[in-house]
Parts: structure tokens; C-alpha cells; sequence
């Protein structure tokens, strides 16, 4: 590692992903690398309680080919905002971006968002085109809208969709989303509500999944808990910003 490159920290939240994982890292790491050959970029992936098809092979398979890899392991399931947390607590990178380990997005987005990032922007959070709506099933498709009328409605974000999950951040970024409390997924949510709150910039940038990703679909209980756990972000703002 060179000490005077500037360094891009990956961060992925895994549970339970589909067998092979780490062949698909090692894939998509190096296309990244490809992209972005002025910076070192540092991988760190936060195992989260999965129950299958996560093993130490896989994660020696990984050492042996990323000279800057980072394993974290949980062996009870917390959910991706704690996930995420604990990645981004001890990465030390310029900038850190997030997205899941599947790499689900066009890589190229990674490279937009580090010149987003690079050009002065605090967040840059991807924003999901319309034909993403298409690939849905019934019950992701109405979590989606729910999320995006709630956040429109309650939130006064300056976008709707927060759930992309690729996100950017420079180090005023990570400050805010250490700050962050809810542990599943509305995390992201919840992480753009506070950089709203403290006035960071925020930069929207669409992006596309990639032509062979298959999305998994949300359970009814799921869904009830995200509700939950938007009813608290929304308490969370709501009551700071009556005290500020």
C-alpha cells in the first residue's frame, strides 16, 4: 500500500448471501479496482449472524487475493444499520462507500459517486431508475412506495428513494451516520434524515442494477417492523428539531 495514495474503503453487510459469495467479490472487486487505479481501495465486509453459506474458506479465499480486506464477524444477527455502523467505525479511509455483497448496482456508479465525493459532496446516494419498480415483487414494490410517500410526507428530503443501498460519504458523512441508531434497514433512511437535518450535501445519483441481479423478497413482518422503525426516525427528527 502506497501511505501517500488516498484510500476508498468498501464497506458490505452480509447475511446469509448466495453460495459461491466470495467468487463474486473477488470478481467485482477487481473490475473496481480497474476503475479506480488512482486510489487503494480497502474492503471490509461485515459478516451479520449468517447462518449458511458463510465459512473460513471463503473468508481465507479472500485474504489470499485482497491485500486490504477486513473480515468482522457477528455471530448473532443484528441487521444491516448495525452492520454498517460497525464497518464504518473502523474504516480510515478518504471516503467510504457502502453497497451489499452482491455488488448489485453498475460498477460504474462506484467510480461517479468517488468523483461526487471527490468534488466536494458530503453524501452521494444512489437513486434507483423507474425500470428498477418493474423487477419487484408485489410486497418490495408497496415497501418501496410506502417508504418514498413517508419520506416525501414526513421527512422533507430533498429525494425519495433512500433505500437504494449504495451510498457515498466523505468524513462529515460517516460523522453523521455513526450517529445513526436504528440497527435494520431503514438505517439508510434514517442516515440521510440527520445529513438533511445538519445541512451536509447531499448529491442524488441515479443508478441501474446490474442485468443478472434477482431481489429478494420482503416478508409481511418485515415490512412491519421497517413501519416501526420509521414511526422512530420520525420521532428522532421531529423532537431535535422542536429543541434546536
Amino acid at each position: 500500500m502506497n501511505p501517500q495514495t488516498p484510500q476508498i474503503d468498501i464497506i458490505q453487510p452480509c447475511y446469509n448471501p448466495l453460495p459461491n459469495w466470495e467468487q463474486s467479490v473477488w470478481l467485482h472487486f477487481q473490475n473496481v479496482l480497474k476503475l479506480l487505479p488512482e486510489y487503494t481501495v480497502n474492503l471490509i465486509i461485515v459478516n451479520d449472524g449468517s447462518t449458511k453459506n458463510v465459512n473460513e474458506a471463503q473468508v481465507d479465499f479472500l485474504k489470499q487475493r485482497i491485500p486490504n480486506f477486513t473480515f468482522i464477524n457477528f455471530k448473532k444477527n443484528k441487521g444491516k444499520g448495525n452492520a454498517l455502523r460497525e464497518g464504518i467505525k473502523i474504516s480510515t479511509g478518504k471516503f467510504q462507500l457502502y453497497t451489499d455483497i452482491d455488488f448489485p448496482f453498475e460498477l460504474m456508479h462506484i467510480k461517479e459517486i468517488i468523483n461526487w465525493l471527490d468534488h466536494g459532496a458530503d453524501i452521494v446516494s444512489g437513486v434507483r431508475k423507474q425500470n428498477y419498480y418493474q423487477t419487484l415483487s408485489p410486497q418490495r414494490w408497496i415497501a418501496s412506495k410506502a417508504s418514498q410517500f413517508l419520506n416525501k410526507t414526513f421527512l422533507n428530503l430533498p429525494f425519495n428513494d433512500t433505500q437504494s443501498g449504495i451510498k457515498g460519504l466523505n468524513s462529515n458523512g460517516k460523522r453523521v451516520f455513526l450517529k445513526t441508531t436504528i440497527n435494520r434497514y431503514l438505517a439508510d433512511t434514517e442516515f440521510l434524515a440527520l445529513a438533511a437535518k445538519y445541512k451536509l450535501t447531499i448529491h442524488p445519483l441515479e443508478v441501474s442494477l446490474r442485468e443478472d441481479i434477482v431481489l429478494s423478497k420482503m416478508s409481511l413482518k418485515t415490512f412491519m417492523k421497517e413501519l416501526d422503525n420509521f414511526i422512530r426516525i420520525y420521532a428522532i427528527i421531529f423532537k431535535s428539531s422542536k429543541e434546536s
